[in-house]
């Protein structure tokens, strides 16, 4: 994942305090890479890292300097350094295609200097018209020799550019890909943290937060199987988008949770957030195979609005009990945050 670190100083100190001291308790040392891991540790950004870290400081086992790399190069950067080693194999080989071609010109156009001065030489002294002719022989093979490796060359140079317009191109197609989520085609939690950051650090306008977990989604896995349960998760997924604002960020949060970023009003988020609700009852998948209905697919909803000073640890946890609060009261529910 990258890492997306706030620009606001309240916010950004806040991780710092919390990190910092914990990198010193267990004999950490506070590099770069190291420090990374430990922010999105006490941001909560990625679970999975987040378990294996407390299992270790649970067992007091040591954060040796290999063991901090590996952590380090598995789920901070694992996805930019795929990209860029696929990438810098393409771009080397434009690159030396292209410098091949500069030096095939090079070469050329001394050639063609040579060429030049001997004919100057020539016609500076005394001519016959058999000794005219064969400069002029020459120039006329030297003019045609480097007309045809400038034309190489200006084909290459073009070639060269549209490669590198593709290499931009794939680039910004792979970022885009790091930021979704590939069963349901919504955000990811990558691009929820980015999002959520960027909100924070927007001291202007709403900022709310749904948090949505789906009701008794174990027990629909184990009665229809899994690749059903994958259909009702891309189906939640395309409700979703076709019910949020489009300036709003719907993501999978985790499993059969999801999560959507709002720029509206408490008020407004909970009328969205009816919306889905009511939708998702609404939604009807049919198994392939056998011809066996789902339907009645509900889900429970926590809605939380940014206050002021708060930080984005504090807005999740306020949006996660109401959530709980909602599964606690029956499930298929909205409950705003207190």
């Amino acid at each position: 994942m990258t890492i997306y670190f706030p620009a606001d100083v309240q916010l950004a100190s806040r991780y710092v305090k919390q990190a910092i001291p914990l990198m010193v308790t267990n004999g950490i040392a506070p590099n770069p890479c190291n420090f990374a891991l430990w922010f999105i540790y006490v941001t909560n950004r990625d679970q999975e890292l987040k378990k294996i870290l407390d299992q270790m400081l649970e067992e007091k086992k040591i954060f040796t300097e290999e063991t901090c790399r590996n952590l380090y190069k598995k789920y901070v950067f694992k996805d930019e350094v795929n990209l860029q080693e696929g990438l810098q194999v393409s771009l080397t080989s434009v690159l030396r295609e292209l410098m091949g071609s500069v030096n095939k010109a090079k070469d050329g156009a001394d050639d063609f200097q040579r060429s030049l001065e001997q004919s100057l030489e020539s016609v500076s002294g005394d001519l016959t018209s058999s000794s005219l002719e064969d400069t002029i022989k020459l120039l006329i093979q030297t003019t045609q020799t480097i007309k045809s490796v400038t034309g190489d060359f200006q084909d290459q140079l073009e070639s060269a550019e549209n490669e590198i317009i593709e290499l931009r191109r794939r680039l910004h197609e792979e970022e885009q890909h790091t930021n979704v989520d590939a069963l349901t085609q919504v955000g990811n939690r990558r691009a929820f943290d980015k999002r959520m950051i960027e909100l924070f650090q927007n001291k202007k306008g709403y900022m709310t937060l749904v948090l949505i977990d789906l009701d008794n989604f174990k027990k629909l896995n184990d009665t229809y199987g899994h690749l059903m349960g994958d259909k009702v998760l891309q189906g939640v997924g395309k409700t979703l988008q076709n019910i949020c604002p489009k300036n709003a960020l719907v993501a999978r949060y985790g499993g059969e949770e999801f999560v959507l970023l709002l720029e509206v009003s408490q008020e407004a988020a909970y009328q969205i957030a009816e919306t889905i609700r009511a939708s998702l009852k609404k939604l009807i998948l049919k198994k392939k195979n056998s011809g066996q209905i789902i339907e009645n697919i509900t889900a429970s909803f926590g809605v939380a609005q940014k206050i002021e000073g708060e930080f984005p640890d504090q807005l999740i946890e306020r949006a996660d009990k109401a959530l709980y609060t909602a599964k606690e009261n029956g499930r298929d529910r909205v409950q705003v945050a207190n």
